[in-house]
Order: C-alpha cells, then sequence, then structure tokens
C-alpha cells in the first residue's frame, strides 16, 4: 500500500512538473521583471493545478500576455479589440490572450484573467457566477510558500451584513438568472451578484474536499445543468442544505 501510495505521489508530482514545463508564456509590447514574471508562473501553475485536480481538460503549451506600461495605450487597444472595461485587465478570447494595464495590480489582474482563459478554453459560456467567482477567488492568491488564498475581506463583509436579509433568495437570483441579468445586477455600491458569486466560491472552497464538489459542479453545468441542478445533484441533494451551510458558514466568519 505504501509503495503504490508514494508511486502515486510521485506521478502527481511530475504531472506537475510537466504542466509548468510545457507551459510558456510569451509576452507582448512590454515585458514585466523577472520576479513579476516569477510570480505569474507560479499563480498560474496553482491554478492548472486546481483544474487538473477536478479533472477538468487541460491543454496548455504558450499565452500571449500583452501589457501596456502607458494607460492611454492601453485603453485606445482595448477600444479598439473588445468591449471589456475594466482599466486593469481583460481575457480577449477571439485573440487567445491575457492583456493587462501594468499598474500595482498587475499579477491579481493576471491571475484572474488566466482562470478566465483556462474555464473558457473548454466552457465556452460558463455561468458569470462560477466564471467571475472562481476568477475574483483567484486574484487573491498570496505567492507564499506555500500559497495560500487570501479572504477578500470586503466581500466577506458585505455577505455576513446580508445573512439576516434573506440572502438565500440574492442566492437564488444569481444561480438562476442570465449572464446579462447577473451583469444589470452587479451595481455600486455592493456589486452584489459578484459579491455573492466570490462568496459562492469561497465558502465551497473551504470546507472539507469543496474543490471536488466545485468541480463536479462544473462538470454538470458543461453538461447543460442548470446551475440550481448542478448544486442540487451535487450538495447533499439539496439546495436547501447548501444555503444553511452558506449560511451558517458566514455568521460565523470571524
Amino acid at each position: 500500500m505504501k509503495k503504490i501510495l508514494v508511486i502515486l505521489v510521485v506521478l502527481g508530482f511530475i504531472t506537475s512538473i510537466f504542466a509548468i514545463e510545457e507551459f510558456k508564456m510569451t509576452f507582448i509590447n512590454e515585458n514585466v521583471s523577472k520576479d513579476t514574471e516569477l510570480k505569474m508562473r507560479e499563480g498560474s501553475n496553482y491554478i492548472i493545478n486546481f483544474y487538473m485536480n477536478i479533472n477538468f481538460p487541460i491543454q496548455i503549451s504558450n499565452i500571449n500576455v500583452r501589457v501596456f506600461t502607458f494607460f492611454d495605450d492601453y485603453k485606445s487597444h482595448q477600444k479598439l479589440n473588445s468591449n471589456a472595461k475594466s482599466n486593469n485587465g481583460y481575457f480577449s478570447s477571439s485573440k487567445h490572450e491575457i492583456v493587462l494595464f501594468s499598474n500595482e495590480k498587475l499579477i491579481k489582474t493576471f491571475h484572474h484573467e488566466f482562470n478566465h482563459y483556462l474555464l473558457r478554453a473548454y466552457f465556452k459560456k460558463p455561468p458569470k457566477w462560477v466564471n467571475e467567482g472562481l476568477s475574483e477567488y483567484f486574484e487573491y492568491l498570496n505567492n507564499s510558500n506555500p500559497i495560500t488564498i487570501l479572504p477578500q475581506k470586503n466581500k466577506i463583509a458585505r455577505v455576513k451584513s446580508w445573512v439576516d436579509e434573506k440572502i438565500e433568495n440574492d442566492i437564488e437570483k444569481i444561480l438562476s438568472g442570465s449572464n446579462k441579468q447577473w451583469t444589470e445586477q452587479n451595481i455600486k455600491p455592493e456589486y452584489r451578484s459578484s459579491t455573492i458569486s466570490y462568496a459562492i466560491v469561497f465558502f465551497l472552497m473551504s470546507i472539507e474536499n469543496g474543490d471536488q464538489i466545485l468541480g463536479k459542479i462544473i462538470k454538470g453545468l458543461m453538461n447543460g445543468e442548470k446551475s440550481i441542478e448542478a448544486i442540487r445533484s451535487t450538495y447533499h441533494g439539496s439546495i436547501t442544505k447548501f444555503n444553511e451551510d452558506f449560511i451558517r458558514f458566514y455568521s460565523e466568519w470571524n
């Protein structure tokens, strides 16, 4: 048994090495510092390993990262090539590249957009709650040793303030609405759609085997299941149980 376990660990380690060695990042327009590039690579491999662990199809050999030093140049390129509005960066599925403005959020933005790149490579139109929720989760990847994911305290504080306001109704709206409705509901100052989407992912990734649960939900979505149906069939067979545990998790968050 011990020999089998060692072999499995070694195979997992070799798989991780291959993912690192085969993955190439090509910078366009501007380069980044060696330290920044290292953090990008470490973070990207952490995200890759998440998808490998949930058996999500990964095939990545090269990705273009277009970096702009000057904001006006970035916005001009964005206006000509995308409908995105972000002042920090975006993923262009048509051009298959990540576009970044080189500011203090560069590494966070890269991790956010890299998740979009991986998820949308095989899942062209994922529900926004999982697409944005996972991206915001990985945005707070901390390049420590070992790598950790830091909680977004401002979003968690918002959710804690909403748990007594029948937040399960908001969760249902987020999960059952279209991507267009998700965007329409995501308005200042609460950004309710993105906050609750992040909170769903953070909750799942914080519980035992939560990554596998989320992986099964993603597979259900890819197979055409609606979000509530995918969660119900995966989370103890009950959306009510999911809501109860979600509310308890954030009520007790300290």
